[in-house]
């Protein structure tokens, strides 16, 4: 059931995700995200989730997931892992989630974003956004975004969730709120290493499984 957020609920939102600083204990390792130098993306797709979508050339890695009973002409939410090489995106996490919020600014009717989360994590610059665009003009649908962004050495890594709603007054949001909170929790537990003691890896639980979103 959607529900108005208050100010109260952004500001439960807001704690959730600014503990992204804090690594996860069950954070998994997997291997597949590793890239050339080491670099590992500790994330994983939500079991049983379809992959509909992946590019990978020299410079750009995209993984697109949706739910196992949605269709991918006509998805509601949707979970993506990006990377982009640091030589030819020079932007730093904040510049990329702002120019995200300018490109919202002229395919929305209405838009609000909120900062949830900038600083270190790791050791590598960070930065978590919520977005609301009311009415994308080219589906004619809401939309609610949680981007986490975090510059790597070697690449500009982005994880986002996309949410499609019906239009909405972005004034007086409806967000799902255990929706949100679930989310929140996933992206807090996603973070990035290369196992140096300055960007330290953790050690995987015994019989984890090891299920992961391929940088490669």
């Amino acid at each position: 059931m959607n529900i108005s957020l208050p100010p109260v609920v952004l500001l439960c939102l807001i704690v959730l995700l600014s503990s992204c600083a804090s690594r996860s204990d069950n954070a998994t390792e997997t291997p597949d995200t590793k890239n050339e130098t080491g670099e590992r993306l500790l994330a994983a797709p939500p079991k049983d989730w379809v992959n509909i979508f992946q590019l990978n050339n020299d410079n750009t890695r995209l993984t697109d997931f949706i739910p196992p009973d949605q269709s991918k002409g006509d998805w509601s939410t949707k979970l993506s892992f990006e990377a982009h090489t640091t030589e030819v995106l020079s932007l730093d996490p904040i510049e990329l989630l702002f120019s995200e919020a300018e490109t919202d600014q002229s395919r929305c009717n209405r838009v609000r974003h909120y900062n949830i989360f900038s600083g270190l994590e790791n050791n590598y610059q960070t930065s978590v956004r919520l977005f609301l665009c009311g009415e994308n003009t080219f589906t004619n649908r809401g939309e609610i975004k949680l981007i986490k962004a975090i510059r790597g050495n070697d690449y500009l890594y982005s994880v986002r969730i996309a949410r499609r709603t019906p239009p909405f007054d972005v004034n007086e949001e409806e967000i799902p709120k255990e929706e949100v909170a679930r989310w929140s929790t996933y992206l807090r537990k996603i973070s990035l290493c290369d196992g140096s003691p300055g960007h330290p890896c953790p050690q995987p639980e015994a019989g984890a499984e090891s299920q992961g979103y391929s940088s490669q």
